[in-house]
């Protein structure tokens, strides 16, 4: 049965997707079939720790409204009810739609009492898929600009749930935050790596983090990136195995010149530099994993 791991954290920026990447690398290297989900639609980079290559597998729609000019009364519900304000008009007038300002929600396409909104579909998104050694990739992206996210992450999710199965670890690059594509990897999750950094930011972003990791029912593990870079407050994040979150360990990883001069290869560091710090913590977390 495979076992699921979610990488979150409380922000952009913290490392999140390159130790992802790096984590699923590593199992793969003990001999692991693994299937890493890039679920971070709006900045989805996994593809290129990983070669570069991609191939579009699907697409992600959307529900548009079609306005029907001949059957529509003016009456202005569909206006009154759009949350998005992407219907604007007067009472009298046929309405307009802002394409833009639309999330799909087809709210209008229920209250019109005359039928007089139809069902166009927008494309909003694409999945891909690669392979690298034995990693396979799934990957979800939405289109500049394009507002529905959370439609790509679950379509993300929904796709890729169903090779789950067939692997021995399932790592998911979540977006970062709190929102709700991050509940949607949460949901399938058997537990969650938390990846953070040492400053007063780091720490209220991780609480927020965990607090929805707690309410999910899952534990976590507590990555510190650049644990030990000057002026880091790192005992601030040790202060939390003292209350109530659910924190498995935590693991360090440390500023590191390698994983750096990696990172800007888009390389993996523990491909390139197996020996190096940020290797050894990948490694450390992995022993949490068991």
């Amino acid at each position: 049965m495979s076992k699921i791991i979610a990488i979150g954290g409380g922000k952009g920026g913290t490392g999140k997707s390159t130790v992802a990447v790096n984590l699923a690398f590593a199992l793969s290297e003990d001999g692991n079939k693994i299937l890493l989900v890039d679920n971070d639609v709006e900045s989805p980079v996994d593809h290129i720790f990983l070669g570069g290559n991609r191939r579009k597998i699907d697409e992600v729609s959307s529900f548009l409204p079609l306005i029907i000019e001949e059957k529509c009364v003016k009456c202005g519900l569909c206006i009154q009810h759009c949350p998005e304000h992407a219907l604007i008009g007067l009472v009298g007038q046929n309405p307009k739609l802002l394409r833009d300002l639309c999330e799909g929600c087809k709210l209008c396409y229920y209250v019109c009492p005359t039928k007089a909104i139809g069902e166009e579909k927008r494309v909003i998104g694409y999945l891909y898929s690669a392979e690298y050694k034995d990693i396979k990739l799934i990957q979800g992206e939405v289109l500049p600009g394009v507002k529905q996210h959370t439609n790509v992450a679950l379509r993300t999710m929904m796709y890729a749930s169903q090779f789950f199965k067939n692997y021995d670890y399932v790592v998911i690059d979540s977006a970062p935050g709190t929102g709700a594509n991050v509940w949607i990897t949460l949901d399938k999750a058997d537990l969650t790596i938390a990846v953070t950094e040492p400053t007063p930011l780091g720490l209220s972003d991780l609480k927020r983090y965990l607090k929805l990791v707690s309410e999910s029912g899952k534990s976590a593990i507590v990555v510190i990136n650049r644990a030990d870079v000057k002026g880091g407050r790192k005992e601030l994040i040790y202060s939390l195995l003292n209350r109530d979150y659910p924190i498995r360990g935590i693991v360090e990883i440390p500023y590191d010149e390698l994983l750096i001069k990696s990172y800007v290869s888009g390389r993996l560091v523990c491909e390139l530099h197996p020996e190096s710090s940020s290797c050894s913590s990948i490694r450390r977390i992995i022993e949490f994993l068991e």
